[in-house]
């Protein structure tokens, strides 16, 4: 019974081996093939989206092991990257994954998937080279548990930034080995970018977002749960006719127990075309090419994860003015705000844009916003006492410079003694006027006359103290002391309403949209961000830390490397145009 080959196979027998060996040849003749298709794919062009993932692959299968490189070099500048704390016992390891970089000479943009490890006790970096992880992507977010770091979503773009795609999918990177798995989770959000996600107990929060077709963008206010032990999604809301936020992307989260924080975002609005016209509407420089007008919401939103019940919130105490791509790290009761950027609209169809460098708090107990004031650290006893010599050194100086230009440069007895009663004649005219020490009549009176100007220099100096500098007491010299009546004190004699110049001097970073920041033990850290120079992005890539408990100010671990030669070009030209206007 039979068939001749099975007799030939019962007489030869079989070889040891043999059908390992032709699984091996099988499996080596498939992937043979699979590299081939993938190296046909790579062929495309700059705009080809599936050519540039294919080539990503492509490399990303010559790796067949983790890899990890001790102390290696920083990572290149980027944007929107994910900047994520290791909740380890030390608490001293950061994950930087993807991000992008536009570089202004080609006018192109990179986007990554490489993986690197800041130890902030070391100020060491290292990478991870992992093989079968996630494709390139920006505007992604993760969160880390002990044992894993979780990234979804977020968009690719090709070189010229004509097409892009957005991704739903879900990765885990094993914390104990640095390997990468992907997570089927179906029923889950569509794909998009521009969302925000954080951890509450065993699952994750997803709000928001956007998603870009290239022909048509869409904003989302929905919100989703996903279980991290049963790895599944469900829906929380909004449901239909209830009370939300609009769909937004570029918000920021924070949570206090079961409440939810949503601060502000952005969404472009479309205009309805004019029915009276048959010519299209121009959209204004800064519009997004779809001829929409963006939105920058100011509002802060909180939702109970108990009830899925949401409650727009009043602005209360000293609420930052309104702007996007800020950063926000949550520290014990309080969410904390760093810069971001606000386009606005200057003559004709001109706009211009102005980056922040402030930080802000909002208290998520009672819900009210502060302003953070930096204070400088305090001087030991033998620095307390060197700056004294030194200013009462200066002080000296000051009084010999001006008895001697009383004298008309002599040095007689009589010329100092007569220099001496002036002084001492100025200081009593001076507490008979009620003016502060160091503060002539004649110099009252010159100052007096110089605000009077509405448009002169001393106005917008005197408008640009009081505008950076808020509290009691100022709100006290405000209503005493008003711009075009008498003047303000704020100008010569801060120390009165208890304004200290030396924190004002304390260095900072510079201003800046979409930096990545997150929060170790007690200490603010800050990497990077983006600026805009005479219509070109700039991407930083300085680190800055910041104690959250002393706020004895910031202190500027590794400085900028990219475009210090275009800031330096933008100081000189501001101080030569500052000049010519005098």
């Amino acid at each position: 019974m039979g068939s001749g080959r099975d007799k030939r196979k019962k007489v030869k027998g079989k070889k040891p081996g043999a059908g390992a060996d032709k699984t091996d040849r099988k499996t080596e003749r498939n992937e043979e093939k699979r590299s081939r298709r993938l190296e046909r794919a790579a062929q495309g062009g700059e705009d080809d989206i599936d050519a540039l993932l294919a080539a990503f692959k492509l490399k990303d299968e010559r790796h067949s092991r983790v890899e990890v490189q001790e102390g290696c070099a920083a990572p290149s500048p980027r944007v929107y990257a994910s900047f994520t704390p290791i909740p380890s016992q030390k608490e001293n390891e950061v994950i930087l994954f993807g991000g992008e970089w536009y570089d202004s000479d080609k006018d192109k943009t990179y986007v990554y998937n490489d993986l690197y490890v800041l130890n902030v006790e070391k100020q060491t970096w290292k990478r991870i080279i992992s093989p079968n992880g996630p494709l390139p992507r920006t505007s992604h977010q993760a969160v880390c548990t002990r044992t894993a770091l979780w990234v979804w979503g977020g968009e690719f773009t090709s070189l010229n930034q004509e097409k892009f795609r957005h991704y739903n999918d879900m990765w885990r990177l094993n914390l104990a080995d640095w390997t990468w798995e992907n997570i089927p989770s179906k029923g889950g959000p569509s794909p998009r970018s521009g969302h925000r996600m954080i951890l509450h107990g065993k699952r994750i929060i997803l709000v928001g977002g956007f998603y870009d077709s290239g022909r048509d963008t869409k904003y989302y206010n929905d919100v989703w749960s996903f279980d991290l032990e049963e790895l599944k999604w469900a829906p929380l809301g909004p449901k239909p006719g209830q009370n939300a936020p609009p769909p937004r992307g570029g918000h920021q989260l924070a949570l206090n127990g079961d409440q939810l924080f949503i601060f502000g975002g952005y969404h472009v609005k479309k205009e309805a075309p004019d029915p009276d016209s048959f010519m299209p509407k121009r959209g204004k420089k800064g519009d997004d090419e779809d001829e929409g007008k963006g939105v920058i919401h100011e509002d802060v939103w909180v939702l109970d994860l108990k009830t899925l019940a949401f409650e727009r919130l009043k602005k209360q105490g000293m609420a930052p003015n309104p702007r996007t791509a800020f950063g926000m790290v949550t520290h014990k009761k309080r969410a904390v705000l760093f810069g971001g950027i606000l386009d606005q609209e200057g003559k004709g169809d001109r706009l211009f844009s102005e980056l922040f460098n402030e930080l802000y708090q909002f208290n998520l107990d009672n819900r009210r916003w502060f302003p953070v004031a930096l204070r400088p650290p305090k001087k030991s006893k033998a620095e307390q006492e060197a700056a004294a010599a030194e200013e009462q050194a200066q002080q000296e100086q000051e009084q010999q410079a001006e008895q001697q230009q009383a004298g008309g440069g002599s040095s007689g007895g009589a010329a100092a003694g007569g220099a001496a009663d002036q002084q001492q004649q100025q200081q009593q005219q001076q507490q008979g006027s009620g003016l502060p020490p160091g503060v002539r009549p004649e110099m009252h009176a010159m100052l007096q006359r110089m605000l009077a100007e509405k448009g002169g220099a001393l106005h917008a100096a005197a408008a640009r103290i009081q505008a950076n500098y808020r509290g009691y007491r100022v709100r006290q010299a405000y209503k005493t002391y008003k711009l075009g009546g008498e003047i303000s004190e704020l100008l010569y004699s801060p120390a009165t309403y208890g304004i200290d110049f030396s924190a004002k001097d304390m260095i900072k970073p510079r201003a800046r949209a979409a930096p990545m920041m997150c929060v170790l033990r007690n200490t603010l850290w800050l990497l990077g961000g983006q600026v805009e120079i005479a219509h070109t992005d700039i991407v930083l890539d300085d680190l800055w830390s910041l104690d959250l408990n002393k706020l004895d100010g910031w202190r500027c671990v590794k400085e900028n490397t990219v475009g210090e030669d275009a800031f330096r070009e933008l100081s000189s030209d501001e101080w030569e145009t500052g000049s010519d206007s005098e």
